[in-house]
């Protein structure tokens, strides 16, 4: 699903209209670290004096929105202090936001189909914590940040492959190789793991074949965004949907080697994931 959070913030606006008063609705932008003065010709008056409406405020906040480096972190933002103020509206925010895709986690909108908490529940606390990083990232619209921080947690786990297994300084490879390398070491955890299904040793030897490949591809896919579409070295304009795929391919390498690696890689002592 294609997941647009401006659609979510232009549901919320009967949401922002009914549940907050005028005064509220500019406390709820001072949170949100947006420049609530640029509204402060927007009053609201006693009749019969004209004052400024809701609409006109919440047009005007729009307006604010769309002047941000980065709209939909702002958004972000004005949920989170939104619910912050007024706890009570969780339920309406989290159903509206799910028409379109997101669902509330802590405060934050994250897509529905991207939920760090079902793909990290096994992953080391370092791990863990890069991951919900880059997740966290992704839902801000932050997308070379969220790159950055999944290419992170992937560093963390070959560097640690290549400590283990003396493997040599990661830094002399290309990413690419540094993925492939540490994978390899667990060639006879994944036979023996393939064995458990079929005593074909032909098809184990195809099926191993064909996972290497599969991460091998993954990981170039990873090297061309770490080159392209992260804080250091790259373009930060990148389509969200390219920088998901980016995270799955990362996900997918990680989890690979992390699920592995507590029986017999060839050591004395387990890696501590």
């Amino acid at each position: 699903m294609k997941t647009d959070i401006k659609k979510v913030w232009r549901a919320l606006r009967p949401t922002v209209k009914d549940g907050f008063t005028f005064n509220e609705t500019k406390d709820v932008v001072a949170a949100a670290a947006l420049p609530v003065e640029e509204l402060a010709h927007l009053q609201q008056k006693s009749l019969p004096a004209k004052g400024a409406s809701k609409g006109e405020l919440l047009d005007a906040l729009d307006g604010l929105i769309s002047k941000e480096p980065n709209p939909d972190k702002a958004i972000q933002y004005l949920i989170a202090a939104m619910l912050e103020q007024k706890s009570h509206l969780e339920a309406r925010i989290s159903d509206c936001a799910q028409r379109f895709g997101w669902k509330l986690v802590d405060g934050q909108l994250r897509p529905l189909d991207f939920q760090v908490d079902d793909a990290v529940q096994d992953f080391s606390a370092e791990v863990k914590g890069l991951l919900r990083t880059a997740y966290r990232r992704f839902g801000e619209g932050d997308y070379s940040g969220a790159m950055t921080a999944i290419c992170s947690g992937l560093d963390t786990v070959t560097n640690y492959l290549y400590t283990v297994h003396d493997l040599g300084n990661p830094h002399d490879d290309s990413y690419q190789q540094r993925v492939s390398r540490s994978f390899a070491v667990l060639e006879p955890v994944y036979r023996d793991r393939f064995g458990q299904m079929t005593d074909d040793g032909n098809e184990v030897n195809r099926l191993w074949q064909n996972y290497r490949g599969a991460i091998n591809q993954a990981a170039y896919v990873m090297g061309s965004f770490r080159r392209n579409a992260s804080d250091v070295h790259g373009v930060s304009a990148c389509p969200p949907e390219l920088i998901r795929h980016a995270i799955d391919s990362g996900t997918f390498i990680i989890r690979s080697i992390t699920s592995e690696t507590s029986g017999n890689v060839q050591q004395d002592d387990a890696l501590d994931f």
